[in-house]
């Protein structure tokens, strides 16, 4: 248990825990109005961030963000709070962009590899280059044997290369309804021509409910 603090008590954390928290609050407000976090939470993710945060406000009053944490998961409201937070950063059209972006470039080399395997021609320079000797064995080997060749799925591989090539403000939009697909929609599937919902429809497969966003959560 944290000293000074009790269980269930009606008075909510010690003034000092309430102190940290609105500055972890208002450190969090004015990321949000600022870009310069931007690239790394597109790099490895906001927890880093948070977790800085954390620091920079815990250490002048000699706590841990640990401790922290552990005030803030025994309040739900306290919780709730920081969540909002995170999740206004997570949306953050800056960041968005950037991480879309990435996952373009990502994809781009996906595609290139898979369209080598799927047709044995070979991919682009700065993909080949990318790889290294092993890599490059493998997936020579797997061109040439032909085993992996797949013609209902070469086509829609090259369709998204294409997308790519000529306007990729394309790639990574629903051709049916126009919504952006989701992010880990395209991290499994690069050639996704749809969204999953308009995918079903697309299938004849009955529709369910909307695909569930991921709560950001931390703690």
């Amino acid at each position: 248990m944290i000293p000074g603090m009790t269980i269930g008590s009606p008075e909510g954390p010690p003034p000092q825990w309430q102190e940290v928290h609105r500055t972890v609050l208002s450190t969090l407000d004015a990321l949000a109005s600022s870009t310069g976090w931007i690239p790394t939470a597109a790099t490895v993710g906001i927890e880093p961030i948070f977790e800085r945060v954390l620091q920079q406000v815990c250490g002048p009053h000699g706590l841990t963000p640990a401790a922290y944490i552990d005030v803030i998961t025994k309040d739900s409201g306290m919780r709730r709070e920081v969540q909002k937070r995170l999740a206004r950063l997570m949306e953050h059209p800056g960041l968005v962009s950037m991480r879309r972006e990435a996952q373009r470039r990502e994809a781009e080399h996906q595609l290139h590899v898979l369209h080598y395997v799927l047709s044995g021609r070979q991919p682009p320079d700065w993909v080949w280059t990318s790889l290294d000797e092993e890599q490059q064995n493998q997936l020579r080997d797997a061109a040439e044997s032909g085993d992996e060749r797949d013609p209902v799925l070469l086509p829609r591989v090259q369709r998204a290369l294409q997308k790519l090539a000529t306007d990729a403000s394309k790639y990574g939009q629903c051709e049916d309804c126009g919504d952006p697909i989701i992010l880990e929609r395209l991290q499994i599937v690069p050639w996704a021509e749809c969204c999953a919902a308009c995918q079903r429809k697309r299938e004849g497969v009955p529709d369910v409910q909307p695909e569930p966003q991921v709560v950001v959560t931390y703690f």
